[in-house]
């Protein structure tokens, strides 16, 4: 015998939603939950996410670009575009992994509501970050073309698929760290303090080849470095990285992937419990 449908309060019948479409809306609300707390307090706003980052590419553009000849890191690569091709991915990884770490706990009122679940909130700020690091990629690149930069992009599809790559290698360090962090405040700052080195071994504001011959094959274990450096052979037409290896960096975002719903699977209810 079919169950009724339920009625709400207007006395019509409703349809029952499926978990699919309930998980959709909460990943939706918490989504605009986290726009609004991250940008709607600051009298800047929206504004402040392309500022900061157009900001830091023009101070290292004075610090390294301007005194090279031509104005270019590498043949046919202007160094604004290089570093707005590093710095951008990468904040977009450790933006991604830092605030993941806090994730259960700023919304840990919110489990009390069994629609709601912890992995919930990791991708609604993974989606803040992915938009709002898009947003400020395109206003950059628009600029960087009205400067007269060459800031097309050489391999449109190669880029995405990076670039979504990039997105999902995020999601699951995150993941990773904010199960262990639920447990350990300590691991919050060891990550924290793992980022500095990081910043400066990722190739932001250098490539691989220029560095000694010697220290590129321990450069590349980052797979931070090898994201950034094959973002630019997909973007630039002229760059090239023959040892950036795109199975490498697919064997991180699936190894890390793996271990972080492992872990989550495993400890769903004591972060549930300690929340």
């Amino acid at each position: 015998m079919a169950q009724p449908l339920p009625i709400n309060s207007q006395g019509r019948f409703t349809r029952l939603r499926t978990p699919w479409q309930i998980q959709r809306a909460v990943v939706f609300a918490l989504f605009l939950r986290e726009m609004k707390t991250r940008f709607g307090s600051q009298r800047l706003g929206y504004f402040w996410a392309i500022l900061q980052p157009a900001s830091i590419i023009l101070v290292f553009w004075a610090m390294f670009g301007l005194s090279m000849r031509g104005g270019r890191v590498t043949p046919g690569v202007d160094v604004p575009m290089f570093l707005l091709t590093g710095f951008l991915p990468y904040g977009l990884f450790s933006t991604t992994v830092n605030n993941s770490m806090a994730a259960f706990k700023a919304n840990q009122g919110l489990f009390n509501y069994r629609q709601v679940k912890p992995l919930d909130t990791l991708v609604s700020r993974c989606l803040v970050e992915c938009l709002v690091h898009l947003v400020v990629f395109v206003v950059l690149v628009f600029a960087g073309m009205a400067l007269g930069f060459d800031a097309a992009i050489h391999d449109f599809l190669g880029l995405s698929l990076i670039l979504l790559l990039l997105v999902w290698f995020s999601f699951s360090v995150g993941l990773v760290c904010a199960v262990i962090a639920a447990f350990s405040e300590t691991f919050q700052k060891v990550i924290g303090v793992m980022m500095r080195p990081l910043f400066f071994t990722s190739g932001l504001f250098f490539s691989v080849y220029v560095m000694p011959v010697k220290f590129q094959g321990i450069l590349l274990f980052n797979p931070v470095l090898n994201f950034l450096e094959l973002i630019r052979v997909y973007y630039f037409a002229t760059y090239q990285s023959p040892d950036a290896s795109y199975f490498y960096i697919l064997c991180w975002t699936l190894g890390s992937c793996f271990i972080g719903l492992w872990l989550y699977t495993l400890l769903k209810n004591r972060i549930l419990m300690t929340s």
